[in-house]
């Protein structure tokens, strides 16, 4: 009775707009609310917690409190899904968890007294997170034990070396109720002024010619060279599809021949299939960009020596395939070990990945001209001219991702230099006539990209957008596009997102090509090849998967100029039936996803993402949805009654910004749990 009284409290508080004490002032009201109930809950813990460290003995509050903590999370969606694609509860979890974790790290850590310092520091630093990995019952034991292996020298390095808490750490997040403006982690980037900002849009419009180039795309291939068909497809770990279990699997249970709709990545024969069809179809082949993540999702596993190995295998097969054609790849965040983290030029040698860089350089010289092997060594990142007026740039935009652990080291030193170098790379692009495509691994406005990062990006591409021709890359494994807006609300670059060939996870492989016009080098059209993995799988070895051409981009609109997109999303806005056959193709028609179907929050979540190149700016969203959710209520649609409509679209944009109703919700299931 007391605590439904504080919290019927609490929401009052939020409604009559009150703040709360020690509440940050960056969140909204209704935001106050969750995060005093996390931080509270976060406090509970690690006070609990350091006594359990310092006495041996464990309190009836902190039993209690682990065991709601871990039944208050989905376990798998945790590691398989986008912080801002989570539910309320996971959400939750994930930002009350990760400060309370930081609270018994950064006091235990960093004190002379604390309880792990001292000659045993690491041993005993290690005991504790293989501990609250298992007491929050995140994974299996083997997961806990890989991941803290693999992860944990960093974070104590970066612990113990910053004055990194759990608001620095924590409030990067893409939650709602987490996400905190910090002013250490502030830093530009000098821009060079000798243009303003964009009065108008970027309209011009190209023409197709019989001269257009063919650009192939291959992104997030996720190669997993211990991938078996007939394993457990259902397992506990992040990835499957590898082992298979004494006791025997149902049939349903099974890996496909061909992949796998569930969390399942990339069997060689798959990945030689794809760049055949694309070889045997495509006879004339200007340029193939490849835009990241080689090496598949088993990220507790992964060794040096096993993901320069896979490198290799991937980028030789392509060479093969492609003799003579030029390939320009970018870095994926699955490339390094471990997984995610890359360190700058002040990092320790024992924690960098200069290795990465050097066999990166080793696997691309190939495809690359002498001079970018600077730039290639120093960060993964280069730019080359195949051709007099054309220019290509790659970033290793890795800078930007949250779960890159060193841009909490120091996020200017390890993300601006680059951006600096970009900036640089093109003012010169610019006085030499030249037009630009850019290859970025990671959409800027996705919400694990560091809004910091993004909008001193988006500041460069504004300034040299009348020479970009496209940007191209990957990561979410969905086939779907960004488009870029200037500080006025402009429309001004496109963000062609190549999906995945890898069907991590409910989705069909995919690749695409693009045609692309030889004057200013922007995309006039582009087509989306998929296969079944369904009716693939009922034929096993004994056919090759049917690739089918699933959509090209002039089926939506013939206008493919930055302004042309805008106008085509106003369409969706209006039209609701012509976002859901976005969605639908966004998705690879993927069985399991056309089952779910895509309700009223899907659509405006995938509207919004299709604006948004930095997550924090939702301007031209809420114009949008505006516009979407009248259409809507005009709208009489009659779903099938076993529809279940998916809930998010498994949508990069489906953050938690708690209504009062939501709060409502959100406050009754923790009341439940706590």
């Amino acid at each position: 009775m007391l605590r439904n009284f504080v919290l019927l409290a609490l929401l009052a508080v939020a409604v009559t707009g009150l703040n709360l004490p020690g509440v940050p002032i960056e969140f909204t009201q209704d935001d106050e609310v969750i995060s005093a109930i996390s931080d509270d809950i976060a406090n509970k813990f690690s006070r609990e917690y350091i006594k359990f460290l310092e006495t041996g003995k464990e309190s009836a509050t902190l039993k209690q409190l682990s065991t709601q903590l871990a039944k208050s999370h989905s376990k798998k969606d945790i590691f398989n899904t986008s912080i801002s694609e989570l539910g309320a509860l996971d959400q939750f979890f994930m930002c009350t968890s990760c400060r309370a974790v930081i609270n018994v790290i950064a006091e235990t850590f960093r004190s002379e007294d604390g309880e792990l310092n001292g000659p045993n520091a690491e041993a005993n630093t290690k005991k504790m997170a293989l501990e609250l990995c298992n007491r929050f019952n995140l994974q299996t034991p083997e997961v806990c034990n890989g991941l803290v292996d693999l992860n944990l020298p960093i974070i104590h390095y970066i612990i113990m070396n910053t004055e990194a808490d759990a608001r620095s750490l924590c409030g990067t997040l893409p939650i709602s109720f987490c996400k905190v403006k910090q002013s250490n982690f502030e830093w530009s980037v000098k821009v060079d002024s000798s243009k303003g900002n964009l009065t108008e849009p970027k309209a011009d419009v190209p023409k197709k010619t019989n001269n257009d180039l063919t650009v192939v795309h291959l992104s997030d291939i996720h190669f997993d060279p211990e991938y078996k068909p007939g394993s457990l497809a259902e397992c506990e770990e992040p990835m499957c599809c590898r082992n298979t279990p004494a006791s025997g699997i149902s049939e349903e249970s099974k890996a496909g021949y061909w992949s796998d709709y569930r969390t399942c990545d990339s069997p060689l024969h798959m990945v030689e299939n794809a760049l055949d069809h694309i070889k045997e179809t495509y006879k004339k082949i200007d340029y193939i960009y490849q835009t990241g993540d080689i090496v598949p999702h088993n990220v507790w596993s992964t060794t040096k020596e096993g993901n320069k190995a896979m490198l290799t295998q991937i980028n030789d097969l392509i060479a093969e395939k492609f003799s003579g054609i030029p390939v320009f790849p970018c870095v994926g965040n699955h490339e390094p070990h471990p997984t995610n983290v890359f360190g700058h030029a002040d990092v320790p040698a024992e924690l960098n990945v200069n290795w990465l860089y050097e066999h990166l350089w080793s696997n691309w010289q190939r495809w690359l001209p002498a001079e970018a092997k600077e730039t290639v060594l120093k960060g993964g990142y280069y730019t080359v001219s195949p051709k007099p007026g054309f220019r290509v740039i790659s970033l290793n935009n890795n800078d930007c991702y949250i779960y890159n652990w060193w841009i909490y080291y120091d996020g200017s030193t390890t993300s601006q230099p680059q951006l600096d170098w970009l900036q640089k790379t093109l003012l010169a692009a610019e006085k030499a006539g030249e037009y630009v495509h850019i290859l970025a691994h990671i959409p800027s406005g996705d919400a694990d990209c560091w809004t910091v990062w993004a909008r001193e990006y988006n500041r460069i591409i504004e300034r040299y957008s009348h020479i970009i021709g496209g940007i191209f890359g990957g990561h979410t494994h969905k086939d779907e596009m960004n488009l870029h807006y200037s500080t006025n609300g402009h429309a001004m670059a496109i963000y062609w997102n190549g999906g995945s060939l890898t069907s991590y996870s409910y989705k069909n492989p995919n690749y695409r090509t693009y045609e692309v016009e030889p004057a200013t080098y922007q995309v006039v059209d582009h087509h989306t090849w998929i296969f079944n993995l369904t009716e693939a799988n009922e034929h096993g070895d004994h056919r090759s998967p049917n690739w089918i051409k699933e959509y090209q981009f002039t089926d939506f609109t013939q206008d493919l100029s930055p302004a042309g997109i805008d106008a085509l999303f106003e369409k969706m806005a209006e039209e609701p039936a012509l976002l859901r056959q976005y969605w639908r193709y966004k998705m690879t028609s993927a069985d399991p996803k056309l089952e779910a179907g895509c309700n009223d929050r899907c659509l405006a979540s995938t509207i919004c993402n299709l604006v948004r190149t930095v997550y924090d700016d939702n301007a031209r969203c809420k114009e949008l949805k505006a516009k979407l959710k009248e259409s809507l209520a005009n709208e009489v649609i009659t779903l099938p009654p076993t529809e279940k409509p998916d809930d998010g679209g498994g949508d990069g944009a489906a953050t938690m910004t708690a209504s009062i109703t939501s709060i409502v919700a959100i406050l009754y299931m923790i009341n439940q749990l706590f």
